[in-house]
């Protein structure tokens, strides 16, 4: 499965991307609370939650006919998130947080897709991006809570990631804390891992919208 491009959406190009962004909370809500079940809250169709504010970043994964094919979001550390907001005992020592830091969450594939190498190839690519756009916006590190099939795969996919502390229940799964540091070098290693092109990322200040 080959895809065209991974964009990044922020504060300041994020009106060019309504219509993306509306399709990332429609998948997200099938994803999450129709198929995982979990106990979150939704708009109707759409699954918005307390941090998806103006400061948050999303990466949306395109194949080369701009079909949203996967989502995820990167949040400031400096402000509320879910790991030192809902998550905070799944780690040992005291939550990782700064200017630096980013967390990254809800990693979502589309839910038309059912492949799982078609599902770990996606990952491997948001991952590249979250790297890249980290490098961009002078990140060091990102943190994110992994489930019990995610984990093993994105501690594996070549960047320097580790667990924050052992894993915890959480409804039926069990989830751990990760963090994961952002240099060039864990960036090659990912890109080599999962047979990617470089670069991934497509960033416009001010997209203007076809």
């Amino acid at each position: 499965m080959a895809t065209a491009s991974t964009h990044l959406v922020t504060q300041e190009n994020r009106q060019s991307y309504w219509r993306e962004l509306r399709e990332m909370h429609v998948q997200r809500k099938r994803v999450f609370v129709d198929q995982l079940r979990w106990p979150i809250g939704h708009n109707g169709e759409l699954e918005v939650d307390a941090f998806d504010t103006e400061t948050a970043l999303y990466l949306l994964n395109f194949d080369s006919e701009g079909r949203l094919l996967a989502s995820a979001r990167l949040l400031r550390t400096d402000q509320p998130h879910l790991l030192d907001s809902v998550f905070p005992h799944l780690c040992t020592d005291v939550v990782p947080c700064g200017a630096h830091i980013w967390e990254a969450t809800r990693f979502c594939p589309s839910p038309e897709i059912h492949d799982s190498q078609a599902r770990r190839d996606l990952l491997g690519e948001i991952i590249a991006g979250i790297l890249e756009a980290g490098l961009l916006f002078g990140m060091t590190h990102v943190t994110f809570v992994a489930s019990g099939a995610l984990k093993p795969l994105a501690l594996t996919s070549g960047w320097a990631a580790s667990a924050l502390g052992p894993p915890q229940r959480y409804q039926r799964d069990r989830v751990t804390a990760c963090i994961a540091s952002i240099d060039a070098l864990g960036l090659r290693r990912v890109r080599e891992r999962h047979n990617l092109v470089a670069p991934l990322l497509r960033y416009s200040p001010a997209r203007i919208a076809a």
